[in-house]
């Protein structure tokens, strides 16, 4: 069985491409020393991605965790009959601090929708504003904005299913009044004009698509919704989740609410979001004070 079979079979589509990409990342790196490689291997090439790679502790954590993967294949397919570093754990200190007090009004976050608007290039100009809406409406992650398909869009009752791979973290949330109009033209019209040129025995099912009608990437739709936009004006997914989460969870009373729109496994990690009256204060001061 190759590699790219075993990922298929073993894990989601988005997944797999994941995965599939930070291997070849390593294989590049180990060459022809990867199939043999050992416990000090490992660490030497943990050490190169600190020093050379410029990377966050939790990446250099996925990277290992695919590199897992890989001798995990090596090992169920009779390549090896060791794992070189199946008890190997990284004890990077990993910051899930949320800085509340540099959070997104919620006027702020209308602002970045508006500003979709604005858009020169017709073609993709509702394609962004669908990405946008999801971010600002929704408080969606790129992962599961890019798992979106058209199926999980339901107009008539104004919802939108999020599947995960953890079943306990899917759920429905409703659309906004003013995004039904806006998903139905893109759907409608936008979307197919996006792809009527390119020839597909099997048409993707995914709600954004690229330029060849494939399923983006995460880092592929940051890209999307930021290649026009000047550097000051790039708009940070994650902070606008964030953002989306923190006002919520100001006007919600029930914590549990807010656990459940944001899809957060324990309610510890919601109540992380909650602003205290001073952090709103500084909040307003550095979005609007005149000498910002």
């Amino acid at each position: 069985m190759e590699l790219e079979e075993y990922l298929q079979e073993n894990y989601s589509e988005t997944s797999y491409k994941t995965h599939k990409c930070t291997i070849n990342k390593y294989l590049n790196y180990a060459q022809q020393k990867a199939k043999t490689a050992e416990y000090r291997d490992i660490l030497n090439y943990i050490a190169h991605l600190r020093k050379n790679e410029d990377l966050t502790p939790k990446t250099i954590k996925h990277y290992l965790s695919a590199v897992k993967i890989y001798y995990q294949y090596l090992l169920e397919t009779g390549q090896r009959n060791d794992h070189p570093c199946r008890e190997l754990y990284l004890k990077d200190k990993i910051n899930k601090q949320v800085k509340v007090d540099y959070l997104y009004s919620e006027e702020t976050l209308e602002n970045y929708l508006e500003n979709c608007k604005n858009d020169t290039d017709e073609k993709l100009k509702k394609r962004n504003e669908v990405i946008v809406s999801l971010l600002v409406y929704q408080g969606l992650t790129v992962a599961e904005i890019c798992n979106l398909n058209i199926e999980d869009i339901n107009l008539e009752k104004a919802e939108i299913s999020i599947k995960s791979e953890d079943k306990k973290k899917s759920r429905t949330l409703q659309l906004k009044a003013k995004q039904i109009l806006l998903f139905y033209n893109y759907l409608e019209q936008d979307r197919e004009k996006l792809i009527k040129n390119i020839k597909s025995e099997k048409p993707t099912k995914a709600l954004i698509t690229g330029k060849l009608q494939e399923r983006v990437r995460p880092n592929v739709l940051n890209r999307m919704i930021n290649e026009r936009r000047n550097p000051e004006e790039r708009l940070q997914p994650i902070k606008i989740r964030q953002s989306v989460i923190a006002n919520l969870l100001r006007k919600e009373n029930d914590t549990r609410i807010v656990q459940v729109f944001a899809g957060h496994r324990r309610a510890s990690t919601t109540v992380k979001y909650r602003q205290t009256e001073l952090e709103i204060l500084k909040n307003a001061v550095n979005n609007f004070h005149p000498i910002k």
